[in-house]
């Protein structure tokens, strides 16, 4: 493919960039990643970027999806000088989060002045050595209470990805993809960045403001706005529960018009909805957080453990503590 319309890459010297990748990783969070350096080699036709894999024991390691990846280092041997180390993780996995190894070792790539990133759960490695105070990141939405609760000091976006200084954190799936184009492009310019869009039919590089649960309300959006926001408005107000005739309100129409609504398009009331909402949020903090139930049950709205049991058990015919994670217990 011809480059010559393509803006000249402002990069002087190759980057070395490392990849980490934790145990349970997702394969696509390291793919969407790593495959849009190739592009900009291929076309740049210059060798803008090298990149390294890297385990904790230099072992090769299995994706969530089963596929072994073979690595280049372990930590041990990553004595490279790496202008960016990013944490390839999955949506569940904490077994390495606090490994002194691990954590030391980004510790010391910090005070070289690498700069860090992290994809999906890779946050909570970069959050627990410190190394997210302060600074703008993000995590995979499953997630985002129990970081919230374990790391006050990070400045936690719930965004799809985030490039703050020298610190780059993405939600993971295609949200990486995005990450490292919006990374490019701040050494070689959005139009060489849009170029390697196209390479993978990914038509604009995403706002890293973007929601990460908007597939649902975006397909509704269509067809009833007023719902939409609805919807959202329940979604970001699991604590504090709003009332029907203050979501109506704020959706501009009446309870009984919202009512007619939900009943249209999503087969249920609107209490019915707001409540499934709540459960589903508290479904996800049993299994991936160590909140306890009670705490749990006051972040969705419930005045008692006892109705929030009720409730839990009504949905998904299990009781919460049966569902609780055996490494939270």
């Amino acid at each position: 493919m011809s480059n010559k319309n393509l803006h000249e890459p402002t990069l002087t010297r190759t980057q070395e960039i490392g990849f980490f990748l934790v145990p349970g990783f997702t394969l696509m969070n390291f793919s969407a990643a790593v495959d849009p350096l190739q592009s900009a080699n291929r076309l740049s036709g210059k060798r803008l970027y090298n990149w390294s894999i890297i385990t904790g024991d230099g072992h090769s390691l299995d994706a969530s999806s089963g596929v072994s990846i073979a690595p280049d280092y372990s930590i041990e041997e990553a004595d490279v000088k790496f202008d960016l180390v990013i944490i390839c993780a999955g949506t569940v996995n904490t077994r390495e989060f606090k490994s002194r190894k691990l954590l030391d070792w980004v510790r010391k790539l910090a005070r070289k002045g690498c700069a860090l990133g992290a994809i999906s759960t890779g946050a909570e490695i970069l959050a627990n050595a410190g190394l997210l105070d302060g600074y703008r990141c993000t995590i995979h939405w499953e997630n985002d209470e129990s970081f919230r609760e374990n790391h006050p000091d990070a400045i936690l976006t719930g965004g799809i990805y985030e490039l703050d200084r020298n610190r780059i954190t993405a939600a993971g799936g295609i949200a990486s993809l995005d990450m490292m184009l919006n990374w490019i492009s701040q050494t070689n310019g959005d139009f060489f960045s849009s170029a390697i869009a196209e390479q993978f039919i990914h038509d604009h590089v995403r706002l890293p403001s973007q929601s990460q649960r908007n597939a649902e309300i975006q397909l509704i959006q269509r067809r009833s706005p007023r719902l939409a926001k609805a919807m959202q408005l329940m979604l970001s107000n699991t604590e504090e529960i709003l009332s029907s005739s203050e979501i109506s309100s704020q959706v501009g129409i009446s309870t009984r018009q919202l009512e007619r609504l939900f009943s249209k398009y999503r087969q249920k009331s609107l209490h019915r909805y707001y409540l499934e909402t709540r459960l589903e949020k508290a479904r996800h903090l049993i299994l991936y957080t160590g909140m306890s139930l009670l705490q749990i049950s006051i972040a969705t709205g419930f005045s008692s453990q006892s109705h929030f049991t009720r409730c839990y058990r009504n949905l998904f015919a299990k009781t919460p503590s049966s569902e609780r994670n055996p490494e939270f217990s």
